[in-house]
Protein backbone atom coordinates (compact mmCIF):
# COMPACT_ATOMS: atom_id res chain seq x y z
CA UNK A 1 0.00 0.00 0.00
CA UNK A 2 2.96 2.43 0.19
CA UNK A 3 2.06 3.64 -3.58
CA UNK A 4 -1.14 4.96 -1.83
CA UNK A 5 1.23 7.23 0.72
CA UNK A 6 1.85 10.38 -0.99
CA UNK A 7 4.35 11.81 1.53
CA UNK A 8 3.36 15.59 1.16
CA UNK A 9 3.56 15.22 -2.66
CA UNK A 10 0.68 17.02 -4.26
CA UNK A 11 1.16 15.61 -7.34
CA UNK A 12 0.27 12.11 -6.14
CA UNK A 13 -2.57 13.17 -4.54
CA UNK A 14 -4.53 14.46 -7.44
CA UNK A 15 -3.41 11.78 -9.81
CA UNK A 16 -4.78 9.49 -7.38
CA UNK A 17 -7.90 10.99 -7.35
CA UNK A 18 -8.05 11.58 -10.97
CA UNK A 19 -7.42 7.14 -10.90
CA UNK A 20 -9.92 7.51 -8.55
CA UNK A 21 -12.78 9.39 -10.04
CA UNK A 22 -12.07 7.99 -13.72
CA UNK A 23 -12.66 4.53 -12.23
CA UNK A 24 -15.74 5.18 -10.24
CA UNK A 25 -17.81 7.51 -13.26
CA UNK A 26 -16.53 4.88 -16.16
CA UNK A 27 -18.46 1.94 -13.47
CA UNK A 28 -21.28 4.28 -12.76
CA UNK A 29 -21.39 4.59 -16.71
CA UNK A 30 -21.34 0.95 -17.39
CA UNK A 31 -23.78 0.33 -15.02
CA UNK A 32 -26.19 2.61 -16.28
CA UNK A 33 -26.16 2.58 -19.63
CA UNK A 34 -24.91 -1.25 -20.53
CA UNK A 35 -25.82 -3.37 -17.94
CA UNK A 36 -28.92 -1.88 -16.24
CA UNK A 37 -30.57 -2.02 -20.31
CA UNK A 38 -29.70 -5.70 -20.40
CA UNK A 39 -30.47 -6.59 -17.23
CA UNK A 40 -34.19 -5.16 -18.07
CA UNK A 41 -34.29 -7.33 -20.95
CA UNK A 42 -33.92 -10.03 -19.07
CA UNK A 43 -35.99 -9.48 -16.41
CA UNK A 44 -38.44 -8.51 -19.41
CA UNK A 45 -37.54 -12.49 -20.83
CA UNK A 46 -38.51 -14.17 -17.63
CA UNK A 47 -41.72 -12.29 -17.94
CA UNK A 48 -42.49 -13.63 -21.50
CA UNK A 49 -42.06 -10.29 -23.15
CA UNK A 50 -39.56 -10.40 -26.15
CA UNK A 51 -38.19 -6.67 -26.33
CA UNK A 52 -36.40 -6.61 -30.31
CA UNK A 53 -34.16 -3.69 -29.66
CA UNK A 54 -33.04 -1.53 -26.85
CA UNK A 55 -33.75 1.28 -28.19
CA UNK A 56 -37.51 0.83 -27.33
CA UNK A 57 -37.17 0.70 -23.81
CA UNK A 58 -37.59 4.60 -23.31
CA UNK A 59 -40.64 4.41 -25.59
CA UNK A 60 -42.15 0.90 -23.06
CA UNK A 61 -41.80 3.09 -20.43
CA UNK A 62 -43.83 6.35 -21.18
CA UNK A 63 -46.80 4.05 -23.12
CA UNK A 64 -49.37 6.09 -22.56
CA UNK A 65 -52.10 4.65 -25.10
CA UNK A 66 -53.20 1.15 -26.97
CA UNK A 67 -55.07 0.79 -29.73
CA UNK A 68 -56.46 -3.01 -29.77
CA UNK A 69 -57.43 -4.70 -32.44
CA UNK A 70 -61.22 -6.61 -31.79
CA UNK A 71 -60.64 -9.97 -33.38
CA UNK A 72 -58.07 -12.06 -31.23
CA UNK A 73 -57.15 -9.43 -29.26
CA UNK A 74 -60.32 -8.37 -26.90
CA UNK A 75 -62.32 -11.49 -28.74
CA UNK A 76 -60.82 -15.22 -28.47
CA UNK A 77 -61.32 -14.63 -32.84
CA UNK A 78 -62.97 -17.50 -33.43
CA UNK A 79 -66.53 -16.20 -34.31
CA UNK A 80 -69.33 -19.42 -34.94
CA UNK A 81 -72.51 -18.92 -36.84
CA UNK A 82 -75.46 -18.74 -34.33
CA UNK A 83 -78.31 -17.96 -36.25
CA UNK A 84 -79.87 -16.93 -39.80
CA UNK A 85 -82.56 -14.50 -40.84
CA UNK A 86 -83.69 -15.00 -44.46
CA UNK A 87 -86.10 -12.33 -46.05
CA UNK A 88 -87.89 -13.60 -49.42
CA UNK A 89 -85.47 -16.85 -49.83
CA UNK A 90 -85.19 -19.93 -47.25
CA UNK A 91 -82.58 -20.11 -44.58
CA UNK A 92 -80.25 -23.12 -46.56
CA UNK A 93 -80.15 -20.71 -49.75
CA UNK A 94 -79.06 -17.53 -48.16
CA UNK A 95 -76.42 -19.72 -46.07
CA UNK A 96 -75.37 -21.43 -49.35
CA UNK A 97 -75.33 -17.68 -51.49
CA UNK A 98 -73.17 -16.63 -48.52
CA UNK A 99 -70.49 -19.50 -47.92
CA UNK A 100 -69.86 -19.17 -52.14
CA UNK A 101 -69.12 -15.58 -51.76
CA UNK A 102 -66.84 -16.47 -48.91
CA UNK A 103 -65.22 -19.75 -49.43
CA UNK A 104 -62.08 -18.23 -50.93
CA UNK A 105 -61.43 -15.00 -48.98
CA UNK A 106 -59.14 -15.65 -45.42
CA UNK A 107 -61.02 -14.32 -42.44
CA UNK A 108 -62.25 -15.85 -39.54
CA UNK A 109 -65.69 -14.94 -40.42
CA UNK A 110 -65.61 -16.13 -43.78
CA UNK A 111 -64.02 -19.36 -42.72
CA UNK A 112 -66.89 -19.76 -40.14
CA UNK A 113 -69.94 -19.40 -42.70
CA UNK A 114 -67.88 -21.63 -45.08
CA UNK A 115 -67.36 -23.95 -42.21
CA UNK A 116 -71.37 -23.71 -41.37
CA UNK A 117 -72.29 -24.68 -44.91
CA UNK A 118 -69.77 -27.57 -45.14
CA UNK A 119 -71.24 -28.75 -41.83
CA UNK A 120 -75.17 -28.52 -42.99
CA UNK A 121 -73.84 -30.41 -46.36
CA UNK A 122 -75.19 -27.59 -48.66
CA UNK A 123 -74.68 -26.94 -52.19
CA UNK A 124 -72.74 -23.85 -52.59
CA UNK A 125 -73.79 -22.10 -56.20
CA UNK A 126 -71.06 -21.20 -58.94
CA UNK A 127 -70.02 -18.14 -58.95
CA UNK A 128 -67.92 -16.44 -61.47
CA UNK A 129 -65.79 -13.87 -59.68
CA UNK A 130 -66.02 -12.54 -55.75
CA UNK A 131 -63.73 -9.97 -54.08
CA UNK A 132 -63.13 -9.10 -51.02
CA UNK A 133 -63.79 -5.55 -49.52
CA UNK A 134 -61.42 -5.04 -46.32
CA UNK A 135 -63.20 -3.78 -42.96
CA UNK A 136 -67.05 -3.97 -44.93
CA UNK A 137 -67.36 -7.17 -46.88
CA UNK A 138 -67.03 -9.22 -50.11
CA UNK A 139 -69.07 -8.84 -53.56
CA UNK A 140 -69.53 -11.57 -56.30
CA UNK A 141 -71.28 -12.23 -59.72
CA UNK A 142 -73.46 -15.18 -60.21
CA UNK A 143 -75.20 -15.26 -63.63
CA UNK A 144 -74.41 -11.79 -64.31
CA UNK A 145 -76.43 -10.86 -60.63
CA UNK A 146 -74.56 -9.34 -58.31
CA UNK A 147 -74.50 -10.58 -55.12
CA UNK A 148 -72.84 -8.67 -51.68
CA UNK A 149 -72.23 -9.55 -48.47
CA UNK A 150 -70.91 -7.62 -45.34
CA UNK A 151 -71.97 -5.02 -42.85
CA UNK A 152 -74.70 -2.21 -43.58
CA UNK A 153 -72.95 0.52 -44.50
CA UNK A 154 -71.64 -1.57 -47.03
CA UNK A 155 -74.86 -2.41 -49.04
CA UNK A 156 -76.44 0.76 -48.38
CA UNK A 157 -72.82 2.40 -50.34
CA UNK A 158 -74.33 0.03 -53.24
CA UNK A 159 -77.80 1.78 -52.86
CA UNK A 160 -79.44 -1.51 -51.19
CA UNK A 161 -81.82 -1.05 -49.35
CA UNK A 162 -82.73 -2.71 -46.03
CA UNK A 163 -86.09 -3.28 -44.39
CA UNK A 164 -86.39 -1.42 -41.60
CA UNK A 165 -87.94 -4.73 -39.85
CA UNK A 166 -85.22 -6.49 -40.71
CA UNK A 167 -82.41 -3.38 -39.61
CA UNK A 168 -84.24 -2.91 -36.27
CA UNK A 169 -84.09 -6.80 -35.46
CA UNK A 170 -80.19 -6.89 -36.80
CA UNK A 171 -79.35 -3.87 -34.51
CA UNK A 172 -80.94 -5.21 -31.53
CA UNK A 173 -78.90 -8.46 -31.79
CA UNK A 174 -75.92 -6.60 -32.68
CA UNK A 175 -76.51 -4.67 -28.88
CA UNK A 176 -76.24 -8.16 -27.37
CA UNK A 177 -72.74 -9.00 -29.16
CA UNK A 178 -73.92 -10.38 -32.36
CA UNK A 179 -71.72 -10.13 -35.49
CA UNK A 180 -74.11 -9.08 -38.31
CA UNK A 181 -73.35 -10.06 -41.91
CA UNK A 182 -76.21 -8.94 -44.11
CA UNK A 183 -76.67 -10.95 -47.88
CA UNK A 184 -77.60 -9.28 -50.87
CA UNK A 185 -78.74 -10.20 -54.38
CA UNK A 186 -78.55 -7.32 -57.09
CA UNK A 187 -80.60 -4.64 -55.18
CA UNK A 188 -82.51 -6.33 -52.90
CA UNK A 189 -80.98 -7.56 -49.08
CA UNK A 190 -82.15 -10.80 -48.49
CA UNK A 191 -81.54 -11.21 -44.86
CA UNK A 192 -78.70 -11.93 -42.61
CA UNK A 193 -76.39 -13.94 -40.52
CA UNK A 194 -75.35 -13.74 -37.04
CA UNK A 195 -72.04 -15.03 -35.58
CA UNK A 196 -70.36 -14.61 -31.96
CA UNK A 197 -66.97 -14.55 -30.93
CA UNK A 198 -66.81 -14.54 -27.26
CA UNK A 199 -64.90 -11.90 -25.38
CA UNK A 200 -61.86 -13.25 -23.51
CA UNK A 201 -62.43 -14.10 -20.00
CA UNK A 202 -59.06 -12.51 -19.26
CA UNK A 203 -60.03 -9.06 -20.68
CA UNK A 204 -61.52 -6.77 -17.56
CA UNK A 205 -58.90 -7.90 -15.50
CA UNK A 206 -56.23 -6.95 -18.02
CA UNK A 207 -57.54 -3.98 -18.97
CA UNK A 208 -58.12 -2.78 -15.04
CA UNK A 209 -54.09 -3.45 -14.99
CA UNK A 210 -53.59 -1.59 -17.98
CA UNK A 211 -55.32 1.16 -16.30
CA UNK A 212 -53.89 0.91 -13.31
CA UNK A 213 -49.77 1.26 -15.15
CA UNK A 214 -51.12 4.52 -16.92
CA UNK A 215 -52.47 2.71 -20.36
CA UNK A 216 -55.40 4.25 -22.10
CA UNK A 217 -57.46 2.06 -24.41
CA UNK A 218 -58.94 2.42 -27.83
CA UNK A 219 -60.24 -0.17 -30.11
CA UNK A 220 -59.94 0.24 -33.67
CA UNK A 221 -62.36 -2.74 -35.26
CA UNK A 222 -64.35 -3.60 -38.61
CA UNK A 223 -67.29 -4.44 -36.70
CA UNK A 224 -70.26 -2.09 -36.93
CA UNK A 225 -70.43 0.28 -33.88
CA UNK A 226 -73.22 -1.81 -31.91
CA UNK A 227 -71.76 -5.06 -31.88
CA UNK A 228 -68.08 -3.35 -30.88
CA UNK A 229 -69.67 -1.36 -28.15
CA UNK A 230 -71.14 -4.85 -26.82
CA UNK A 231 -67.95 -5.87 -25.93
CA UNK A 232 -67.04 -2.68 -24.23
CA UNK A 233 -69.66 -3.70 -21.20
CA UNK A 234 -67.29 -6.55 -20.41
CA UNK A 235 -64.47 -4.20 -19.96
CA UNK A 236 -63.54 -0.25 -19.37
CA UNK A 237 -62.52 0.21 -22.62
CA UNK A 238 -61.82 3.72 -23.14
CA UNK A 239 -62.50 4.61 -26.52
CA UNK A 240 -63.76 2.57 -29.61
CA UNK A 241 -63.45 2.94 -33.22
CA UNK A 242 -65.58 1.14 -35.37
CA UNK A 243 -66.56 -0.14 -39.07
CA UNK A 244 -62.65 0.70 -40.56
CA UNK A 245 -60.78 -0.50 -42.48
CA UNK A 246 -56.26 -1.29 -42.56
CA UNK A 247 -56.01 2.30 -43.84
CA UNK A 248 -58.74 3.64 -41.99
CA UNK A 249 -57.01 2.01 -38.59
CA UNK A 250 -53.57 3.37 -39.61
CA UNK A 251 -55.09 6.85 -40.38
CA UNK A 252 -56.89 6.54 -36.18
CA UNK A 253 -53.27 5.68 -34.24
CA UNK A 254 -51.86 9.11 -36.43
CA UNK A 255 -54.28 11.39 -35.30
CA UNK A 256 -53.48 9.61 -31.67
CA UNK A 257 -50.05 10.35 -32.20
CA UNK A 258 -51.27 13.99 -32.41
CA UNK A 259 -51.34 14.46 -28.62
CA UNK A 260 -47.68 13.79 -28.53
CA UNK A 261 -47.96 10.78 -26.39
CA UNK A 262 -46.42 7.60 -26.84
CA UNK A 263 -48.85 5.14 -28.38
CA UNK A 264 -48.87 1.48 -28.89
CA UNK A 265 -50.69 -0.84 -30.73
CA UNK A 266 -51.83 -4.68 -30.41
CA UNK A 267 -53.36 -6.88 -33.25
CA UNK A 268 -53.75 -10.18 -34.04
CA UNK A 269 -54.53 -10.23 -37.84
CA UNK A 270 -53.15 -8.47 -41.11
CA UNK A 271 -55.72 -6.28 -40.73
CA UNK A 272 -54.00 -4.84 -38.37
CA UNK A 273 -50.99 -4.47 -39.72
CA UNK A 274 -51.10 -0.60 -41.15
CA UNK A 275 -51.75 0.57 -37.45
CA UNK A 276 -49.02 -1.87 -36.25
CA UNK A 277 -46.51 0.09 -38.32
CA UNK A 278 -47.86 3.12 -37.87
CA UNK A 279 -47.84 2.94 -33.95
CA UNK A 280 -44.46 4.48 -32.07
CA UNK A 281 -44.31 0.51 -30.38
CA UNK A 282 -46.37 -2.73 -31.89
CA UNK A 283 -46.96 -5.55 -29.95
CA UNK A 284 -47.46 -8.92 -30.97
CA UNK A 285 -49.36 -11.85 -28.44
CA UNK A 286 -48.91 -15.29 -28.72
CA UNK A 287 -51.54 -16.12 -31.05
CA UNK A 288 -50.74 -13.13 -33.80
CA UNK A 289 -50.29 -13.69 -37.36
CA UNK A 290 -46.92 -14.10 -38.29
CA UNK A 291 -46.60 -11.18 -40.24
CA UNK A 292 -47.68 -9.18 -37.02
CA UNK A 293 -44.87 -10.80 -35.11
CA UNK A 294 -42.38 -10.29 -37.72
CA UNK A 295 -43.21 -6.35 -37.66
CA UNK A 296 -43.84 -5.92 -33.85
CA UNK A 297 -41.16 -4.11 -31.38
CA UNK A 298 -42.28 -6.29 -28.54
CA UNK A 299 -43.18 -10.16 -28.60
CA UNK A 300 -45.62 -11.25 -25.80
CA UNK A 301 -44.99 -14.79 -25.22
CA UNK A 302 -48.47 -14.80 -23.51
CA UNK A 303 -52.23 -14.51 -25.03
CA UNK A 304 -53.13 -11.48 -22.18
CA UNK A 305 -53.04 -8.29 -22.64
CA UNK A 306 -51.93 -7.69 -19.02
CA UNK A 307 -48.62 -8.75 -20.02
CA UNK A 308 -48.28 -5.34 -21.52
CA UNK A 309 -48.45 -3.43 -18.49
CA UNK A 310 -46.33 -5.49 -16.46
CA UNK A 311 -43.92 -5.15 -19.33
CA UNK A 312 -44.41 -0.96 -18.62
CA UNK A 313 -44.19 -2.01 -15.59
CA UNK A 314 -40.76 -3.50 -15.19
CA UNK A 315 -39.12 -0.23 -17.16
CA UNK A 316 -40.63 1.75 -14.94
CA UNK A 317 -38.72 -0.20 -12.06
CA UNK A 318 -35.84 0.21 -14.39
CA UNK A 319 -35.91 3.71 -14.54
CA UNK A 320 -35.97 4.15 -10.82
CA UNK A 321 -33.07 2.26 -10.88
CA UNK A 322 -31.72 4.74 -13.16
CA UNK A 323 -32.71 7.89 -10.83
CA UNK A 324 -31.44 6.26 -7.92
CA UNK A 325 -28.05 5.69 -9.88
CA UNK A 326 -27.79 8.81 -11.17
CA UNK A 327 -28.34 10.57 -7.85
CA UNK A 328 -25.55 8.11 -6.00
CA UNK A 329 -23.37 9.14 -8.77
CA UNK A 330 -23.94 12.44 -8.28
CA UNK A 331 -23.44 12.71 -4.48
CA UNK A 332 -20.35 10.15 -4.19
CA UNK A 333 -18.59 12.13 -7.20
CA UNK A 334 -19.20 15.37 -5.12
CA UNK A 335 -17.98 13.57 -1.62
CA UNK A 336 -14.38 12.68 -3.52
CA UNK A 337 -13.81 16.16 -5.17
CA UNK A 338 -14.80 18.13 -1.91
CA UNK A 339 -12.19 15.23 -0.22
CA UNK A 340 -9.78 16.13 -2.10
CA UNK A 341 -10.48 20.03 -1.54
CA UNK A 342 -10.00 19.71 2.41
CA UNK A 343 -7.00 17.04 2.14
CA UNK A 344 -4.99 19.15 -0.30
CA UNK A 345 -6.32 22.29 2.05
CA UNK A 346 -4.39 20.73 5.07
CA UNK A 347 -0.66 21.97 5.70
CA UNK A 348 1.33 19.40 5.09
CA UNK A 349 -0.43 16.80 3.27
CA UNK A 350 -1.01 14.31 4.71
CA UNK A 351 0.22 10.71 3.86
CA UNK A 352 -3.02 8.77 4.44
CA UNK A 353 -4.83 11.14 1.27
CA UNK A 354 -4.14 8.91 -0.90
CA UNK A 355 -5.15 6.16 0.45
CA UNK A 356 -8.26 7.67 2.17
CA UNK A 357 -9.15 8.93 -1.22
CA UNK A 358 -9.51 5.53 -2.63
CA UNK A 359 -11.11 3.79 0.09
CA UNK A 360 -14.09 6.57 -0.37
CA UNK A 361 -14.29 5.64 -3.85
CA UNK A 362 -14.30 1.84 -2.90
CA UNK A 363 -17.02 2.27 -1.02
CA UNK A 364 -18.91 4.69 -3.53
CA UNK A 365 -19.03 1.49 -6.04
CA UNK A 366 -19.78 -0.92 -2.96
CA UNK A 367 -23.28 1.54 -3.00
CA UNK A 368 -23.36 2.15 -7.12
CA UNK A 369 -23.32 -1.83 -7.65
CA UNK A 370 -25.74 -2.58 -4.57
CA UNK A 371 -28.50 -0.43 -6.28
CA UNK A 372 -27.72 -1.62 -9.76
CA UNK A 373 -27.44 -5.38 -8.94
CA UNK A 374 -29.55 -7.34 -9.35
CA UNK A 375 -33.04 -5.97 -10.87
CA UNK A 376 -35.86 -7.69 -9.74
CA UNK A 377 -39.53 -7.15 -10.79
Amino acid sequence: MDYLWIDDDPAKLYLIAAAVLLFFNCLCAFLLKILLPWQTKRLLKQWKIELRSLRKLPALRQLKELALNLSGTISYGVPVVTDIYPNGISSAKLLALAAAIEQNISHPIAEAIADEARVRGLVLPEISASNAVPGKGAEALMNRQTLSLGTAAFLREQNIDIEAELFTKADQLAYKGQIIVFVAIGKFCRGFITLQDKPKRSVPGDISFLKEMGINTTVLTGANRTTAKSYSKTADIDQIRSELNNMEKAKEVLLMQTSGEIIGAAGRTAKFEGAAKTANLSFALEYADERIKKLADVLIHTNSLGTIATAKGICLTAYGRKKTGLLICLLCNLLLVFSLLFLASLEPLPGYGGLLLVLLGSAASILMLFNQIPLKY
